[in-house]
């Protein structure tokens, strides 16, 4: 009795496993591996622990890493993951979706030094974000400089990916700050990828005369990634229900939200994703990988929250596959110079302030 039980079972688990992968798009059905080994031609280090809500990382041209936290804190670290210093954004206003949500290194700082930060503050009762430049020296900010002001914030959906262009441009996400209108608003901050100089200032090659705006109709992306050999920028958003996008972003292009999601509109007016995810893997955090140490030379590397995992996806043949599972939700992923990966986890809870998070890094074996 106790057997034919125990088949019975197993038969139901067999049928149910046929029809998820049935009804699932074929370029999410993958089976997720056990944490990452490679064969032993790559392996995977904890370097850093106790991290407090990261969002972001940078890697600095003499091998230092930093790491923005959302609470406001920058972190620097040598390339083994020891702390070096720490430097505090005091005007940090952090909740839930809020907070230093990214940080980007201009292609000139072995140079000028700077970098810069997307932030959420509070004035009087209201929030906003901005875009503030400063100046590292000797592991000090010596100076700050405002980029972009008053841009528009809430509780969820802040945006906060900046990256840097081949063209030197800074390009920065502001995210609908759940208000989904104002992502089709041109005179909106909100629901947009916004361009700008080095110093602030509008680029005179924008697609819209003395605006920012790059592209519109963005729900909330979060990860920024450039292929600067192609020139091609990627961007990353989840989507309400399922419907994750990784764009192509082109200017003046609009993304659809929230007219559609993954072009599932008959007659859509609006550029169609390069790459669309049902059920939700929740993309965050992106790189183009530009060195064959581990393999991935010219793939794009997507960290994962809701799946967990990196997946590698193939620009030209669309292919895709996932590593490095058993971590937990993976929050930003970037490169360095010598081709490792660094990957930080974003577990931590808002609510209940519990859990830590740590920061991997992926090298090859000699």
């Amino acid at each position: 009795m106790k057997k034919s039980f125990a088949v019975i079972i197993g038969i139901l688990i067999i049928i149910i496993s046929i029809i998820t992968i049935i009804n699932s798009p074929s370029d999410t059905t993958i089976l997720l591996p056990t944490p990452f080994t490679e064969k032993n031609e790559s392996a995977i280090k904890g370097i850093a622990d106790n991290l407090d809500f990261p969002t972001s990382i940078g890697i600095l041209p003499d091998g230092r890493i930093m790491i923005s936290e959302q609470k406001g804190n920058i972190i620097f670290l040598n390339n083994n993951g020891t702390a070096l210093n720490k430097y505090k954004l005091d005007d940090n206003y952090f909740n839930e979706g809020a907070g230093l949500l990214g940080l980007t290194i201009h292609p000139k700082f072995h140079e000028n030094n700077f970098l810069y930060v997307y932030y959420t503050y509070k004035s009087g009762e209201k929030i906003y974000n901005k875009i503030l430049r400063l100046q590292e020296r000797n592991g000090t900010i010596v100076s700050e400089k405002i980029m972009m002001d008053k841009i528009p914030a809430s509780q969820l959906h802040n945006g906060g990916a900046l990256k840097f262009g081949p063209d030197a441009k800074l390009y920065a996400a502001v995210g609908d700050n759940t208000v989904s209108e104002s992502s089709q608003n041109l005179s909106s901050l909100g629901g947009k990828i916004h361009r700008i100089n080095d110093d602030g200032t509008i680029p005179q090659d924008n697609p819209f005369k003395n605006s920012t705006v790059y592209s519109y109709g963005h729900r909330n992306v979060v990860g920024l990634a450039w292929d600067f050999d192609n020139k091609v920028l990627y961007a990353s958003e989840a989507g309400r229900i399922g419907n994750d996008e990784i764009n192509i972003i082109k200017p003046g292009g609009n993304y659809g939200w929230p007219i559609e999601e993954c072009g599932n509109l008959e007659q859509n007016q609006q550029l169609e994703p390069e790459f669309c995810f049902t059920p939700s893997i929740y993309p965050a955090g992106m790189v183009i990988s530009n060195s064959t140490k581990l393999g991935y030379e010219d793939k794009l590397i997507v960290s994962t929250l809701k799946s967990q995992h990196l997946r590698i996806i193939d620009p030209n043949s669309k292919d895709q596959s996932t590593i490095l599972t058993g971590f937990g939700k993976l929050k930003d992923v970037t490169e360095d110079k010598e081709g490792s990966l660094y990957i930080i986890t974003g577990n931590k809870d808002f609510f209940q302030n519990l859990g830590s998070d740590k920061l991997l890094k992926i090298i090859k074996n000699e």
